[in-house]
């Protein structure tokens, strides 16, 4: 059953008035998964860069959060409050004449006295935790004891500031940036700034430019994750944030031959203490299964993360140097790949395997070229299938495959001909036309009827028909479909001759399955679909005679004996 599965590090842009976890909040709306995590938090006030974790990657944040940061951040001179920042209540307040002596300062004294004081901070100093932060004191959170009226004690805490550059000086507004490590307040470093100077200060804006190798001028707003989403293409701003074990291809059908390519790269990576990484190309041709489809059995195989680039004209343009360098590298990490002796990719396919091993050792990765599988005096590839498939040859389709070709969907309301005119009840699927589809036919069909709800125990039992497994699990029976168009209902005013269904009468069935989430799997051809003079005929011909061969095929190549 497809996953929408997402892996990997997304660099948002956090807008001003949200605060990190309303960012994590909106975007489990937006993808449609909870394991999102955020590494390190910016206040309601502050924007820019918040590196944010998809699925697996949470286990990697603290990589992430260790790095160092960089701010701009505008400090007010004259002014502290309650929060160290503009946000807070006034606690003291420069007065005018305080301000007006120091403006008056003759010459560039001004500007000297300022950089003294900012530059001091440069390396590790002990900084005092503010009372309105997250950091917890007695397992309270110290901004709910503020909230209280009442300061606890607490420790410093050992920071480095690496840098910081003063961008600008509009006394009493001071423009700054600043690199530190992890766990730094800039606005207690302003506090603290005021402090030295010996007239106060807070900071009154605060933009993150940089974590790590995230940067603000790659960053992504919440509408432009939206945006992505909606044209499948969110894969294209992920990045990894540890060291990889690579393949890449096209892995369409996700067939036996990409079976033992990923059998060695997971092998590679133990070895190497690597996570694993499948780059997919998404090339908006007829595939033998949707990009969604292809990672998800690509995730069921076991490797860490997949991740869906579309052939976009870019990466069309893009040298293969480029390619690994960019790509490989800069965005997935790669350390190791393992590829088949026909790889291609770049521009004019001119990356091959001996441009991967002459490159090797320029960028710091090894290369294990995998010999192709072989099957029936050729080799396993999707052509091989593709051929197989538009024969309807279903049974070696399979095997090439090493999984049942199917459909995936949510089962719809037909014309109910199936229960009023054909005597049974059928599910109905509308089919993806863009999609390599076999011939328009019967099939003898495997079918897996999903529950309402992931919970245990959600399989309805009032259904009838079909072997459940444990609660929660598909309810597994078989049954007769067909793949088509349905020309004997043609001439029906409401019949749209563009759409494809497959339409599947599964044995001893019965309930209502509408809206429910099916897999059929195609196990043999049975005969191609054909018009009839009506739907009489129709019933005749499956009652008669493909109900019982599907159910011989069945007996016979598959052992099944009680539908």
């Amino acid at each position: 059953m497809t996953k929408n599965i997402y892996n990997g590090f997304l660099n948002v842009y956090k807008e001003k008035g949200w605060t990190s976890m309303d960012v994590v909040a909106k975007l489990r709306g937006i993808l449609g998964m909870r394991k999102i995590g955020h590494g390190g938090t910016l206040d309601p006030m502050a924007e820019g860069v918040l590196p944010v974790a998809l699925g697996k990657a949470t286990k990697q944040i603290d990589a992430v959060t260790e790095g160092t940061k960089t701010y701009v951040c505008g400090m007010l001179i004259g002014t502290v409050t309650d929060t160290q920042d503009i946000t807070g209540t006034p606690v003291k307040k420069a007065t005018e004449s305080e301000l007006c002596e120091w403006q008056n300062l003759e010459g560039d004294r001004l500007s000297e006295h300022i950089a003294e004081a900012v530059k001091s901070f440069e390396g590790e100093y002990e900084q005092l935790t503010p009372m309105y932060s997250a950091r917890k004191v007695n397992g309270r959170k110290l901004y709910e004891y503020a909230r209280e009226g009442r300061e606890v004690e607490r420790k410093t805490k050992k920071i480095t500031i690496d840098n910081i550059v003063i961008e600008k000086i509009d006394f009493p507004h001071v423009v700054m940036t600043v690199t530190c490590s992890k766990g730094t307040y800039i606005r207690t470093l302003c506090h603290d700034i005021g402090e030295k100077l010996g007239i106060g200060a807070c900071m009154e804006s605060l933009v993150r430019t940089k974590v790590g190798r995230f940067s603000i001028e790659n960053a992504l707003r919440l509408s432009d994750i939206e945006r992505l989403r909606d044209e499948k293409r969110v894969d294209e701003a992920l990045e990894v944030e540890t060291d990889t074990a690579v393949a890449i291809g096209k892995f369409d059908g996700s067939h036996s031959g990409h079976k033992k390519l990923f059998k060695e790269l997971i092998r590679d990576a133990e070895g190497l203490r690597l996570k694993t990484c499948a780059v997919v190309f998404d090339m908006n041709r007829k595939n033998l299964n949707s990009l969604e489809d292809r990672k998800s059995e690509i995730y069921d195989l076991g490797i860490d993360y997949v991740m869906g680039l579309p052939f976009t004209d870019e990466l069309r343009n893009m040298g293969a140097e480029d390619f690994v360098r960019e790509i490989l590298i800069g965005k997935y990490r790669m350390k190791h790949i393992c590829a088949g002796p026909d790889i291609s990719f770049g521009y004019n396919k001119e990356g091959n395997a001996e441009l991967l091993e002459s490159l090797s050792e320029k960028y710091g990765y090894s290369v294990h070229i995998i010999e192709k599988l072989t099957e029936y005096n050729r080799e396993v590839s999707s052509s091989f299938i593709k051929e197989e498939l538009s024969e309807g040859n279903m049974e070696r389709v399979n095997e090439l495959l090493g999984y049942n070709f199917s459909f995936t969907g949510t089962v719809v309301h037909g014309r109910h001909l199936g229960e009023t005119v054909l005597g049974f009840p059928t599910m109905n699927l509308i089919v993806d036309k863009e999609r390599m589809l076999p011939p328009f036919g019967v099939y003898a069909v495997r079918v897996f009827l999903y529950p309402d709800t992931g919970r245990p125990g959600a399989c309805a039992k009032s259904l009838q028909g079909g072997k459940a497994g444990r609660p929660g699990e598909p309810l597994l029976m078989y049954g007769i479909a067909n793949l088509g168009l349905k020309p004997t209902v043609s001439d029906e005013p409401d019949y749209d001759p563009e759409r494809v269904d497959l339409e599947t009468n599964v044995f001893g069935f019965s309930g209502d399955a509408y809206g429910r989430r099916i897999k059929v799997e195609l196990l043999s051809f049975i005969r191609p679909e054909k018009k009839f003079g009506s739907l009489e005929e129709v019933r005749e011909q499956l009652l008669k005679k493909d109900i019982g061969r599907a159910k011989e095929i069945l007996k016979e190549k598959y052992s099944i004996e009680q539908f």
